[in-house]
């Protein structure tokens, strides 16, 4: 009599755990968040003072505040100046 109770418990995990992995196979990937591409080559990332939450149109070559959050700029650390 044990040994049925384990057998079926046994059975009913192993199915239970079949029709997880099916279903995650089921799903289709368009129902999965998508990870835009950020596009860094705009000011707010290569300016030599950046805003730390990278604001758009935010960044300056003096320090200042972000005109969109009103963070302090940070020193660009990547910052190249071209000459």
């Amino acid at each position: 009599m044990k040994n049925l109770i384990v057998s079926g418990i046994l059975l009913l995990s192993l199915s239970l755990n079949f029709q997880c992995k099916n279903k995650a196979a089921e799903t289709p990937a368009t129902d999965r968040p998508v990870m835009e591409k950020v596009d860094n080559t705009g000011p707010e990332y290569t300016s030599k003072y950046i805003c730390p939450m990278h604001c758009k149109g935010s960044g300056s070559d003096t320090t200042g505040v972000c005109p969109a959050c009103g963070m302090d700029y940070e020193l660009n650390e990547a910052f190249h100046e071209t000459k």
